[in-house]
């Protein structure tokens, strides 16, 4: 059997311990070592619950390949270097594959990093099967403990909003969530496949109000700056290229 071994990193300035220190008029101060805000911030980003599949996205390799899309990312960095002086949060918008998670991600990712910012990711699906959980008879968690860590959070990146059609009741338990958010002033930024007009072309056929009710479409426009997607369709035009390629 071969032992595991430890390929941790260790600090060679500090020895691993986060601080320095040094002798002063007979007396010993510690300063924190610069590898320690580094620690810090790695583990918001660990804590901020990105995929995966989305944790090396960054604004500056997102593919903007369309007027549309390039005007996208200059609202995603204008809103990420302006913070926390904005006044509402981006709803991104657009078919699939146009790259609205890559930029939810890499806006949350990069004010973790650069602002100090403690904030989470949820994709719409997975809180809705939560929240439908937790009403369950034999459930072990409440409404209220998996509703608190999401409308606490400075920053919320609430992914694929519409993407499930919830019952009536949950759309009232979503609504308090983002309404709550709304009057402590918290920072939301949404995506969707589904916009205010149907796209008939496209083979649409319902808009983001069909998907997730009147009260919190309206929300979101108090909350939200709407920014459009248009372009191509990433995965199949890039994505699938590189993987048949391979064949």
């Amino acid at each position: 059997m071969v032992e595991a071994t430890d390929t941790t990193a260790v600090c060679a300035v500090c020895g691993g311990t986060g601080w320095l220190l040094e002798a002063s008029e007979g007396r010993k101060l510690a300063h924190p070592c610069s590898c320690r805000g580094a620690a810090i911030s790695r583990a918001r980003l660990d804590a901020a619950g990105i995929p995966q599949r989305y944790r090396d996205c960054t604004l500056e390799n997102f593919s903007d390949n369309t007027l549309s899309l390039t005007k996208a990312r200059a609202a995603a960095r204008d809103f990420v270097d302006a913070y926390p002086a904005v006044e509402a949060g981006l709803l991104l918008t657009g078919p699939a594959g146009r790259g609205k998670t890559h930029l939810a991600c890499a806006i949350l990712s990069e004010l973790v990093a650069t602002k100090g910012v403690t904030g989470l990711y949820v994709d719409f699906s997975d809180l809705l099967m939560k929240i439908q959980t937790s009403f369950r008879p034999d459930a072990d968690i409440s409404k209220e403990s998996v509703l608190t860590p999401y409308s606490e959070a400075e920053v919320l990146v609430l992914d694929e909003l519409g993407a499930s059609k919830p019952h009536p009741w949950v759309l009232d338990v979503l609504y308090s969530l983002l309404n709550t958010r709304y009057n402590r002033k918290k920072i939301t930024v949404a995506t969707s496949n589904f916009e205010d007009e149907v796209d008939t072309s496209a083979g649409e056929r319902e808009k983001l109000e069909d998907r997730i009710g009147y009260r919190l479409r309206s929300r979101l426009y108090e909350m939200c700056l709407m920014v459009p997607l248009r372009g191509g369709d990433f995965r199949k035009d890039v994505l699938g290229t590189r993987i048949r390629s391979r064949f």
